[in-house]
Protein backbone atom coordinates (compact mmCIF):
# COMPACT_ATOMS: atom_id res chain seq x y z
CA UNK A 1 0.00 0.00 0.00
CA UNK A 2 1.38 3.57 -1.02
CA UNK A 3 2.44 5.27 1.93
CA UNK A 4 0.89 9.05 1.63
CA UNK A 5 3.55 10.41 4.05
CA UNK A 6 5.90 9.96 1.57
CA UNK A 7 4.45 10.86 -1.43
CA UNK A 8 5.78 13.53 -3.95
CA UNK A 9 2.77 15.98 -3.24
CA UNK A 10 4.65 18.61 -5.87
CA UNK A 11 4.21 16.01 -8.79
CA UNK A 12 0.52 15.06 -8.44
CA UNK A 13 -1.60 15.89 -11.01
CA UNK A 14 -5.71 16.87 -9.73
CA UNK A 15 -7.70 15.11 -11.92
CA UNK A 16 -10.46 17.13 -14.15
CA UNK A 17 -13.92 17.21 -13.24
CA UNK A 18 -14.69 15.30 -16.51
CA UNK A 19 -12.72 12.68 -16.03
CA UNK A 20 -13.42 12.45 -12.16
CA UNK A 21 -17.00 12.75 -12.90
CA UNK A 22 -16.70 9.47 -14.93
CA UNK A 23 -14.66 7.66 -12.77
CA UNK A 24 -17.35 7.72 -10.28
CA UNK A 25 -19.99 6.96 -12.67
CA UNK A 26 -18.31 3.51 -13.67
CA UNK A 27 -17.16 2.69 -10.34
CA UNK A 28 -21.54 3.39 -9.75
CA UNK A 29 -22.29 0.97 -12.45
CA UNK A 30 -19.70 -1.83 -11.96
CA UNK A 31 -20.31 -2.18 -8.00
CA UNK A 32 -23.04 -4.15 -7.19
CA UNK A 33 -25.23 -3.13 -4.23
CA UNK A 34 -26.02 -5.59 -1.97
CA UNK A 35 -28.54 -3.34 0.08
CA UNK A 36 -30.77 -4.07 -3.58
CA UNK A 37 -33.77 -6.24 -3.75
CA UNK A 38 -35.41 -7.35 -6.98
CA UNK A 39 -38.55 -8.40 -7.23
CA UNK A 40 -38.69 -9.14 -10.96
CA UNK A 41 -36.50 -10.63 -13.79
CA UNK A 42 -37.52 -9.56 -17.38
CA UNK A 43 -36.10 -11.48 -19.66
CA UNK A 44 -35.95 -11.04 -24.04
CA UNK A 45 -36.43 -13.96 -25.75
CA UNK A 46 -34.71 -14.01 -28.79
CA UNK A 47 -31.15 -14.44 -28.61
CA UNK A 48 -31.72 -14.93 -24.84
CA UNK A 49 -34.10 -17.75 -23.89
CA UNK A 50 -33.44 -18.97 -27.39
CA UNK A 51 -30.21 -19.91 -29.13
CA UNK A 52 -31.79 -18.49 -32.29
CA UNK A 53 -31.10 -14.79 -32.47
CA UNK A 54 -34.19 -13.68 -34.70
CA UNK A 55 -36.76 -16.40 -35.81
CA UNK A 56 -38.16 -13.79 -37.66
CA UNK A 57 -35.60 -14.00 -40.12
CA UNK A 58 -36.58 -17.71 -40.67
CA UNK A 59 -39.91 -17.07 -40.98
CA UNK A 60 -38.92 -14.16 -43.38
CA UNK A 61 -37.21 -16.42 -45.91
CA UNK A 62 -39.81 -19.08 -45.99
CA UNK A 63 -42.33 -15.88 -47.23
CA UNK A 64 -39.99 -15.49 -49.93
CA UNK A 65 -39.12 -11.86 -48.10
CA UNK A 66 -34.83 -11.75 -48.97
CA UNK A 67 -32.68 -10.74 -46.50
CA UNK A 68 -31.15 -7.91 -48.60
CA UNK A 69 -34.81 -6.63 -48.58
CA UNK A 70 -35.05 -6.96 -45.21
CA UNK A 71 -32.08 -5.16 -44.12
CA UNK A 72 -33.21 -1.98 -46.48
CA UNK A 73 -36.23 -2.26 -44.27
CA UNK A 74 -34.78 -2.81 -40.94
CA UNK A 75 -31.85 0.23 -41.91
CA UNK A 76 -34.99 2.88 -43.31
CA UNK A 77 -37.01 2.20 -40.18
CA UNK A 78 -34.17 2.76 -37.75
CA UNK A 79 -32.70 5.74 -39.83
CA UNK A 80 -36.46 7.71 -39.99
CA UNK A 81 -37.26 6.87 -43.54
CA UNK A 82 -40.61 4.83 -43.16
CA UNK A 83 -42.53 4.87 -39.83
CA UNK A 84 -43.43 1.43 -38.03
CA UNK A 85 -46.66 0.75 -39.38
CA UNK A 86 -45.44 1.20 -42.94
CA UNK A 87 -42.48 -1.47 -42.04
CA UNK A 88 -45.23 -4.00 -40.89
CA UNK A 89 -47.12 -3.26 -44.21
CA UNK A 90 -44.08 -3.85 -46.56
CA UNK A 91 -43.78 -7.61 -44.56
CA UNK A 92 -47.01 -8.37 -44.72
CA UNK A 93 -47.97 -7.50 -48.26
CA UNK A 94 -44.98 -9.58 -49.31
CA UNK A 95 -45.67 -12.64 -47.38
CA UNK A 96 -49.56 -12.27 -48.35
CA UNK A 97 -48.61 -11.94 -52.38
CA UNK A 98 -46.37 -14.98 -51.38
CA UNK A 99 -48.94 -16.84 -50.38
CA UNK A 100 -47.77 -17.31 -46.41
CA UNK A 101 -50.43 -19.90 -44.76
CA UNK A 102 -50.87 -21.39 -41.41
CA UNK A 103 -49.46 -24.76 -42.06
CA UNK A 104 -46.03 -23.21 -44.09
CA UNK A 105 -46.05 -20.93 -40.47
CA UNK A 106 -46.61 -23.51 -37.53
CA UNK A 107 -44.13 -25.61 -39.61
CA UNK A 108 -41.76 -23.06 -39.69
CA UNK A 109 -41.60 -21.89 -36.11
CA UNK A 110 -42.19 -24.94 -34.50
CA UNK A 111 -38.56 -25.81 -34.01
CA UNK A 112 -36.52 -23.72 -31.58
CA UNK A 113 -33.79 -24.46 -29.06
CA UNK A 114 -33.49 -23.23 -25.35
CA UNK A 115 -30.28 -21.73 -24.20
CA UNK A 116 -29.19 -24.35 -21.61
CA UNK A 117 -27.93 -21.59 -19.40
CA UNK A 118 -31.92 -20.75 -18.72
CA UNK A 119 -32.20 -23.63 -16.49
CA UNK A 120 -30.07 -23.25 -13.28
CA UNK A 121 -31.29 -19.36 -13.29
CA UNK A 122 -34.87 -20.49 -13.11
CA UNK A 123 -34.06 -22.66 -10.42
CA UNK A 124 -32.26 -19.62 -8.26
CA UNK A 125 -35.09 -17.57 -8.87
CA UNK A 126 -37.80 -19.81 -7.85
CA UNK A 127 -35.92 -20.78 -4.40
CA UNK A 128 -35.26 -16.97 -3.84
CA UNK A 129 -38.89 -16.27 -4.51
CA UNK A 130 -38.38 -13.76 -7.22
CA UNK A 131 -40.81 -13.32 -9.79
CA UNK A 132 -39.93 -14.21 -13.93
CA UNK A 133 -41.77 -12.82 -16.75
CA UNK A 134 -40.80 -12.66 -20.92
CA UNK A 135 -41.24 -9.67 -22.51
CA UNK A 136 -40.51 -10.52 -26.71
CA UNK A 137 -40.86 -8.67 -29.62
CA UNK A 138 -41.65 -11.99 -31.18
CA UNK A 139 -44.33 -13.68 -32.12
CA UNK A 140 -46.92 -15.61 -29.80
CA UNK A 141 -46.67 -18.29 -31.73
CA UNK A 142 -43.19 -19.39 -30.98
CA UNK A 143 -42.67 -17.32 -27.22
CA UNK A 144 -45.63 -18.93 -25.97
CA UNK A 145 -44.15 -22.64 -26.24
CA UNK A 146 -41.27 -21.34 -25.03
CA UNK A 147 -42.52 -19.81 -21.61
CA UNK A 148 -44.69 -22.87 -21.04
CA UNK A 149 -41.35 -25.13 -21.32
CA UNK A 150 -39.77 -23.09 -18.61
CA UNK A 151 -42.85 -22.79 -16.15
CA UNK A 152 -43.14 -18.71 -16.48
CA UNK A 153 -46.44 -18.13 -16.40
CA UNK A 154 -45.87 -14.38 -17.23
CA UNK A 155 -45.33 -13.69 -21.50
CA UNK A 156 -46.18 -10.78 -23.29
CA UNK A 157 -44.92 -10.99 -27.23
CA UNK A 158 -45.92 -7.75 -30.05
CA UNK A 159 -46.78 -10.30 -32.47
CA UNK A 160 -49.78 -12.53 -33.37
CA UNK A 161 -50.45 -13.48 -37.46
CA UNK A 162 -54.61 -13.90 -38.48
CA UNK A 163 -55.52 -16.37 -40.68
CA UNK A 164 -58.60 -17.06 -42.46
CA UNK A 165 -60.83 -19.90 -43.00
CA UNK A 166 -58.82 -21.17 -45.48
CA UNK A 167 -55.41 -20.91 -43.51
CA UNK A 168 -54.37 -18.10 -45.55
CA UNK A 169 -52.39 -15.17 -43.90
CA UNK A 170 -55.24 -12.08 -43.52
CA UNK A 171 -52.87 -9.71 -40.80
CA UNK A 172 -50.01 -9.19 -38.80
CA UNK A 173 -51.09 -8.12 -35.60
CA UNK A 174 -49.10 -5.95 -33.15
CA UNK A 175 -49.11 -3.52 -29.43
CA UNK A 176 -46.73 -1.17 -30.77
CA UNK A 177 -42.98 -0.91 -32.08
CA UNK A 178 -40.27 -3.19 -30.96
CA UNK A 179 -38.92 -0.53 -28.42
CA UNK A 180 -42.23 0.65 -27.11
CA UNK A 181 -44.24 -2.33 -26.69
CA UNK A 182 -41.70 -3.40 -24.17
CA UNK A 183 -42.17 -0.75 -22.26
CA UNK A 184 -45.85 -0.92 -21.81
CA UNK A 185 -45.74 -3.94 -21.42
CA UNK A 186 -43.30 -3.66 -18.17
CA UNK A 187 -45.16 -1.18 -17.12
CA UNK A 188 -48.09 -3.26 -17.28
CA UNK A 189 -46.88 -6.06 -15.10
CA UNK A 190 -45.35 -4.08 -12.58
CA UNK A 191 -48.87 -2.56 -11.84
CA UNK A 192 -50.44 -5.88 -11.66
CA UNK A 193 -47.38 -6.83 -8.99
CA UNK A 194 -47.16 -3.14 -7.53
CA UNK A 195 -43.84 -2.58 -8.06
CA UNK A 196 -41.88 -0.24 -9.29
CA UNK A 197 -40.00 -0.96 -12.55
CA UNK A 198 -37.12 0.12 -10.87
CA UNK A 199 -37.02 -3.16 -8.69
CA UNK A 200 -37.09 -5.51 -11.67
CA UNK A 201 -34.04 -6.67 -13.86
CA UNK A 202 -34.72 -6.84 -18.16
CA UNK A 203 -32.09 -9.33 -19.50
CA UNK A 204 -32.11 -8.25 -23.39
CA UNK A 205 -29.33 -8.51 -26.05
CA UNK A 206 -30.57 -6.37 -28.86
CA UNK A 207 -31.40 -2.72 -30.07
CA UNK A 208 -35.50 -3.53 -28.93
CA UNK A 209 -34.34 -3.58 -25.32
CA UNK A 210 -32.42 -0.18 -24.71
CA UNK A 211 -36.00 1.60 -23.77
CA UNK A 212 -36.74 -1.39 -20.86
CA UNK A 213 -32.86 -0.87 -19.78
CA UNK A 214 -33.82 2.99 -19.55
CA UNK A 215 -36.87 2.09 -17.82
CA UNK A 216 -36.21 -0.12 -15.40
CA UNK A 217 -32.60 1.48 -14.87
CA UNK A 218 -31.50 -2.18 -14.53
CA UNK A 219 -30.98 -3.25 -17.83
CA UNK A 220 -28.43 -6.66 -18.60
CA UNK A 221 -27.06 -6.55 -22.21
CA UNK A 222 -26.20 -10.42 -22.65
CA UNK A 223 -23.59 -11.37 -25.27
CA UNK A 224 -23.15 -7.93 -27.11
CA UNK A 225 -20.05 -6.08 -27.28
CA UNK A 226 -21.34 -2.88 -29.39
CA UNK A 227 -20.73 0.20 -27.59
CA UNK A 228 -23.67 1.40 -28.51
CA UNK A 229 -26.04 -0.43 -26.77
CA UNK A 230 -23.68 -0.84 -23.21
CA UNK A 231 -24.11 2.51 -22.53
CA UNK A 232 -27.69 1.93 -21.73
CA UNK A 233 -26.58 -1.37 -19.64
CA UNK A 234 -26.50 -1.17 -15.94
CA UNK A 235 -24.56 -4.57 -16.06
CA UNK A 236 -23.08 -6.82 -18.78
CA UNK A 237 -22.83 -10.26 -19.15
CA UNK A 238 -22.04 -13.32 -21.13
CA UNK A 239 -23.36 -16.46 -19.43
CA UNK A 240 -27.06 -15.93 -17.88
CA UNK A 241 -25.80 -17.73 -14.59
CA UNK A 242 -23.99 -14.67 -13.87
CA UNK A 243 -27.24 -12.61 -12.83
CA UNK A 244 -27.01 -14.64 -9.62
CA UNK A 245 -24.68 -12.36 -8.41
CA UNK A 246 -26.71 -9.24 -8.70
CA UNK A 247 -29.78 -11.03 -6.60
Amino acid sequence: MKDFRTADWDNIVVQPREAYQKSLEFIQKNTYNTSMKFKLVFFDCDGVLLIEAIPWKRLHRAAGLSEEQDEKWFNEYYSGKISYKQWVKNVEEIYIKNGMNRSLFKKTLSLHEINPEIYSLLDFLEKRKIKTAIISSGIDEYVKPVARELGIELCRTNYSFDFDKNGKLKKINYLNSDKKSKVIQIKEICRKFKIKPTETLFIGDSINDLEAFKLTKHGVLYKNDFEGYKKFAWKTIKNLGEIKKFL
